[in-house]
């Protein structure tokens, strides 16, 4: 007995040291981030751009990225996609110098990002064992993921981006939901797509699935909202921002910065020798969509079969909401899998629940993050070219794995994963049904 003490005390120094030692790291590489002036005139400059548009009363420009502001240069050329109102969350950006408000937006992505994974870290902590040595040994493992998962990472490169404050927004919208808290957390929803519009699906399940008083929030934020936008800003910009959306639904984007399931397709529309007509693959992207939509409604009716807690059930809702946005979704920056950690850290929290096929999976869920990397992608770009048709699938599946390898994983292990929200943990968090 002792000897097991002493050995779990051994353990727990061990796990304790590496938790801080991987959060220096993480420290010493957000500031790396921040200091290196990467991006100036990528995603940056759509956000400093339009900051500066609103500061000078330029709203009705916003989605004219080549016009003057103030009589000067914008900083790029890059389209903005967010919503009218939002423009105005970018003004304070304005205040400083490019190379100033590159620091101060990578600063605020830095402090968003880390504050979305404490959150998420002091939620799933609970579902980790209880010993010190295990919690410690949880909070390494978090750590260490954090540090390898590289859509966080991927935002330095381009100059910073929204999608850290989008997954602050979610990772609060999660908590806030699963307690019922539906006020909160719609807020949090709508400020989220106001952000970035390309969320919107994740909404399609939540709305299906929630029941009444959620839809009633949501309805409520989005037209106050709405009546308010509109007021302010007429209707024009509105009119304005719904055919930018519309036009951005028939875009199409290949492997260097897509990871979406589709992504293959894209390939082979825009970068095949000979090109592939765009008619012969309409037809398996549309199949696929379909199989995404039942496949996810089954998950669903199959959840309501468990008799989960409602804390329980309002949980796997929203991460399983968030799951269907990515995978049936055209276009997934690769930024844009940084949600994905909310699935993915819960998994590792129940790891204890899982087989030894499913473990596998999120391993490889997180060695595959590795090719989102954006240097590295640029670097592959460089020295290889992917025109025929087998190097165009290879390298669309390669970019896409993460959510293939996320899809294979909630559809064949979805017993594991309903067995994890029966634990004792679930049971006390709210009344059963």
């Amino acid at each position: 007995m002792d000897l097991r003490l002493a050995q779990s005390g051994d353990a727990g120094q061990f796990y304790r040291r590496l938790t801080f030692l991987l959060l220096a790291v993480i420290a010493l590489a957000a500031m790396a981030g921040i200091v290196v002036p990467a991006g100036l005139g990528w995603d940056f400059a759509n956000f400093y751009d339009t900051g500066r548009r609103a500061a000078a009363g330029q709203i009705a420009d916003i989605y004219r990225s080549e016009s003057l502001i103030a009589g000067a240069q914008p900083q790029g050329k890059l389209a903005f996609w967010g919503a009218p109102i939002s423009a105005y969350f970018y003004a304070p950006l304005s205040l400083f110098s490019a190379e100033w408000a590159l620091a101060v937006f990578k600063l605020q992505n830095v402090l968003a990002l880390f504050a979305a994974l404490w959150l998420l870290y002091r939620h799933n902590r609970r579902f980790a064992d209880a010993s010190p040595a295990e919690q410690w040994k949880f909070a390494a493992l978090f750590a260490g993921l954090v540090l390898l998962y590289q859509p966080f990472w991927s935002v330095f490169r381009v100059g910073g981006q929204t999608t850290p404050t989008v997954f602050l927004l979610f990772t609060v919208a999660l908590l806030n939901y699963t307690k019922e808290r539906f006020d909160i957390s719609a807020a949090c929803l709508l400020l989220a797509l106001l952000i970035k519009p390309g969320f919107l699906f994740v909404m399609l399940p939540l709305c299906l699935v929630s029941g009444w008083r959620f839809v009633r929030s949501m309805a409520f934020v989005s037209m106050a909202t709405a009546v308010g936008s509109i007021l302010l800003l007429g209707w024009d910009i509105h009119a304005e921002f719904l055919q930018t959306m519309l036009q951005g639904m028939k875009n199409a984007y290949e492997w260097l910065y897509n990871s979406s399931l589709y992504v293959t397709a894209e390939n082979l529309k825009l970068s095949a020798v000979p090109p592939i007509e765009a008619r012969w693959l309409a037809v398996p992207v549309l199949v696929l969509k379909l199989a995404i939509l039942l496949t996810f409604g089954w998950m669903y009716w199959q959840s309501r079969k468990q008799n989960l807690s409602r804390a329980a059930q309002r949980h796997f809702d929203f991460l399983m909401a968030v799951t269907f946005c990515l995978l049936f979704s055209q276009t997934v920056w690769e930024h844009y899998l940084a949600v994905l950690f909310m699935l993915l850290a819960y998994a590792v929290a129940v790891f204890r629940q899982f087989s030894f096929s499913a473990k596998a999976l999120l391993a490889a869920i997180f060695a595959v993050s590795l090719f989102q990397n954006i240097v590295l992608v640029n670097v592959v770009n460089s020295r290889f070219r992917f025109d025929s048709v087998p190097e165009l699938i290879a390298i669309g599946l390669l970019k896409s794995s993460p959510l293939w390898l996320t899809l294979v994983f909630v559809v064949r292990h979805r017993q594991e994963l309903f067995q994890s929200y029966r634990s004792s943990q679930w049971e006390h968090a709210n009344v059963r049904r």
